[in-house]
């Protein structure tokens, strides 16, 4: 799939689009999107003309600021915005307006990214898979109003999947990226654990909470992250070259935990990885199981729940019954961790961090390939499903079954749409790096993009 936003820059430098026609467009679109969808909290169209007027000049002068000037990204309504009300989604902070904007909406603002049209619904506080639990209502498929959107960045991914936005900014603590990008056909991106500054960003848990980008291609991954990562992860061109360097060997998680839970989806993510295999000759691949995972989803769940319970203290005491009611209880369930548990949790981090570190050296390996999500789409009513072990699991559990093993690591990680189903709906693969390869997984994703396609 090619770069949408690279199409538009071209078409701005040669005159046949400007930035404040394709504002007007949106605008045009916008209305319907939501109805369907419920993506945006506010938008502000006078205030991303009046960007998009100040990119157009700009071009007109001969003196773009590079392929993201004049270009809409959309915000997760996490991200602080000077003067512009930032809610995560909450009726805590329905009224709150910023000092400044975060650290990476000034970045995007540098490149000449169009970051003012509006700020986009999720899960409340971002605690939560689904993004049906929000002070504004549910966010909605875009192509099924009646199945999730994904969570908690679903706003994120749905106006990227409605072609509204060619791209947006999510946060990811357990797969808040990842999920909804899967869900909804697109691609999504979490970086390396602080490659993306997360100042200025509502957290869920600092440890563990990654900031990155959502798009139609890894392409435009790319354009974006270049934007914001610090240091610089790369730039497109060396993308597109490593991309052409096919991988030597990649892990392949085996075991029935390792399944999607439908049957039909996992028939299909193992034809696409089949696929891929065969248009690659000499690629190893290995089978086996991923190192300590019961570690890491224990560590995990303590550190999410300690580091949530401590940000959201005061106001757990003083008002409790503004929170959404799944977003409280697991507030309230996750507020009794001891010192002790915490901080064993963080030293297991750091232990399993470098065992990984040390796992993907040895292996030799390009990356881990496995599902995103063990389900499709599910309705938004949903609220367990049959897990592993035949018992009724929650659906958030579910959802993150296959992402959070990640942000504990805080590995990079990526996934890309593969296939569709009947419905059409998605049929993701997620891919994972060793620390620091974060260029290199998106070289892998998008050479996995091209050979699919041309396959």
């Amino acid at each position: 799939m090619s770069s949408q936003i690279l199409a538009l820059h071209r078409n701005f430098l040669e005159g046949r689009d400007d930035p404040v026609s394709l504002v007007e467009r949106i605008q045009e679109k916008q209305p319907l999107v939501q109805a369907q969808t419920n993506a945006f909290i506010s938008v502000d169209f006078e205030r991303a003309r009046n960007t998009a007027h100040a990119a157009w000049k700009r071009f007109r002068q001969g003196q773009p600021l590079g392929p993201l000037d004049g270009i809409p990204v959309g915000l997760k309504d996490l991200f602080e915005t000077q003067g512009v009300l930032t809610t995560a989604g909450s009726r805590i902070l329905r009224d709150y307006r910023p000092q400044r904007d975060a650290a990476v909406v000034e970045r995007l603002r540098a490149a000449g990214a169009n970051v003012d049209i509006g700020k986009l619904n999720l899960h409340e506080f971002a605690f939560g898979p689904t993004s049906t639990s929000s002070y504004f209502g549910p966010v909605r498929h875009f192509a099924k109003p009646d199945r999730m959107a994904g969570g908690s960045s679903g706003g994120s991914a749905v106006v990227v999947g409605a072609e509204l936005l060619p791209a947006a900014l999510g946060t990811d603590t357990g797969g808040s990226i990842r999920i909804p990008a899967a869900l909804c056909g697109i691609a999504g991106f979490k970086p390396t654990y602080d490659v993306v500054s997360r100042e200025g960003v509502i957290p869920l848990a600092w440890t563990l909470d990654h900031v990155g980008p959502l798009a139609r291609s890894v392409e435009d991954i790319v354009l974006v992250l270049e934007a914001i990562s610090h240091p610089r992860t790369g730039n497109i061109d060396q993308m597109r070259a490593k991309s052409l360097i096919p991988p030597r060997r990649i892990f392949w998680p085996q075991g029935p935990h390792w399944e999607a839970l439908d049957g039909d989806l996992n028939r299909r993510f193992e034809e696409s990885v089949e696929q891929w295999i065969r248009l690659q000759p000499g690629m190893e691949v290995v089978r086996g199981p991923l190192p300590d995972v019961d570690r890491i989803r224990a560590a995990q769940l303590v550190i999410i729940g300690a580091e949530a319970a401590n940000y959201h203290w005061r106001w757990l005491k003083e008002r409790p019954w503004d929170y959404q009611p799944d977003v409280r209880e697991r507030l309230v369930s996750r507020s009794t961790y001891l010192a002790v548990q915490y901080i064993e949790a963080l030293r297991t981090r750091t232990e399993l961090m470098q065992t990984y570190h040390a796992w993907f050296q040895k292996g030799e390996y390009d990356a881990i390939i496995l599902p995103t999500v063990p389900v499709y789409a599910p309705e938004l009513t949903v609220q367990t499903l049959e897990g592993y072990d035949h018992e009724p699991a929650d659906i958030r559990n579910v959802l993150v079954w296959f992402t959070s093993l990640f942000n504990l690591l805080g590995l990079p990680a990526v996934t890309i749409p593969t296939a569709l189903n009947a419905e059409g709906l998605a049929v993701n693969v997620q891919m994972v790096g060793d620390y620091g390869q974060d260029l290199a997984i998106l070289a892998l994703a998008h050479r996995w993009q091209h050979l699919v396609e041309e396959g």
